[in-house]
């Protein structure tokens, strides 16, 4: 772990020979003549290491270490003693100390009580980001599946995300950008606002002159929610301009695209998104994940998945990547284990599916939802679909639909 060092001492050689042995060793450290300086400087939202000495004028070390503690009690602390001050180093360590050096000590055993502030704070904060993504998980908002190390850090960088400055989502079609969008939503609104999706085509034909206008007003009409605009990458780089150093307010803005413009001029945070090639191991878990979504939607018997089945998904390349799987995975809830080859097969032979095929599986879903709901009685089928009985005879033989499989038990 690189966590943030800071070295506090009144005496000037003391403070350079110290921070010059500690660069030596590879450390990277930021030194202070005294407390008060100190305080003005460190950044106490990112918890990091302090080694401080106790006896200093103004602000003694003590004092330091209390207000430290009090702004952010994750600051791992060492005091710096005289020797034989076991008084000052007992005060020190009840105080919240997390450990202390008699002077003069050695660049050794300086070194080794920075290693282990620094592992202890690592574990701190390990266990704060599995708390709350424990509560991500737990609580009725989205999810974003896998444990591939891409995925921990994704959800790292949504939960830690500022709200106060632009977001941006980008990566390959299909990598789950909504989702993100959706699970920084589910942690910073989760009692206020609406997730309100905005096509990236709504800005693209206003010149630069109507453009801060039109957003001004989409700001004023919603304090508190979470912009989401979507297919961003259609933008030109004066809207890009305008619309991340437009001041936000209470607003928050979430933008996708398909790669991190290269022009933007204002402060932003960003996000790489990576493809299923990219994140294989969290495949079996999507996977199943999605079969199991599709078939309570459709109100069907989930499947029995196999192992074999889950390492011929894995192994497939998906071109579409989460949106490609999603749809595998909904015509596995749909059809028999003895699809799964020939279908993957026929996945993999196209890059990007065509019209055509998305009408198809949308056309098969509708039928077979609607076969279901009705207990496979083509007369009340007809009616919903509004469609002739002949087409409805052609359709179910085009997607070998047998009405018998859904007569009411």
């Amino acid at each position: 772990m690189n966590s943030q060092i800071y070295f506090i001492d009144d005496e000037p050689h003391i403070r350079d020979s110290v921070s010059q042995a500690l660069m030596i060793e590879g450390v990277e450290v930021t030194s202070f003549p005294n407390a008060v300086e100190a305080l003005k400087h460190i950044d106490t939202q990112q918890a990091g290491v302090v080694v401080t000495d106790i006896h200093m004028p103004v602000m003694n070390g003590l004092a330091l270490l209390k207000e430290l503690r009090s702004r952010n009690p994750h600051f791992q602390v060492i005091v710096l003693t005289g020797y034989g001050d076991v008084k000052t180093a007992v005060e020190a360590m009840k105080g919240g100390a997390y450990d202390f050096l008699e002077k003069p000590f050695s660049t050794d055993s300086l070194l080794k009580a920075i290693r282990n502030a620094e592992d202890k704070l690592a574990l701190l904060q390990e266990n704060i980001w599995l708390k709350k993504e424990l509560d991500m998980q737990t609580h009725a908002g989205s999810k974003l599946i896998g444990h591939s190390q891409a995925m921990v850090q994704i959800r790292r960088a949504l939960i830690s995300a500022q709200t106060d400055l632009p977001l941006i989502l980008y990566g390959d079609k299909g990598t789950g950008k909504r989702l993100c969008a959706q699970f920084f939503y589910d942690i910073h609104n989760r009692n206020e606002g609406e997730l309100v999706p905005i096509s990236g085509f709504y800005f693209s034909d206003l010149s630069s002159e109507e453009m801060p206008q039109k957003l001004r007003q989409l700001l004023a009409q919603h304090p508190n929610d979470t912009l989401f605009i979507h297919d961003a990458e259609v933008l030109k780089d004066k809207q890009w301009q305008i619309l991340t150093e437009t001041p936000l307010g209470t607003t928050k803005l979430v933008c996708a695209a398909l790669s991190l413009p290269s022009t933007i001029t204002g402060k932003i945070q960003s996000i790489a998104l990576p493809t299923l090639d990219q994140r294989k191991n969290d495949i079996p878990a999507l996977y199943k994940h999605f079969v199991r979504n599709a078939c309570s939607r459709y109100q069907v018997q989930p499947p029995r998945i196999t192992a074999e089945e889950l390492e011929t998904v894995q192994q497939q390349t998906w071109p579409e990547n989460i949106r490609q799987l999603r749809q595998f995975a909904e015509l596995r809830a749909l059809k028999s284990p003895q699809f799964l080859s020939a279908d993957v097969d026929e996945l993999q032979q196209a890059q990007a599916q065509t019209m055509a095929q998305r009408l198809d599986y949308f056309e098969y879903t509708l039928l077979f939802d609607a076969l279901k709901r009705h207990g496979g009685r083509l007369k009340e089928v007809q009616q919903e679909l509004q469609v002739s009985r002949k087409t409805l005879y052609d359709k179910l033989k085009k997607h070998q639909l047998d009405k018998s499989q859904f007569k009411d038990q």
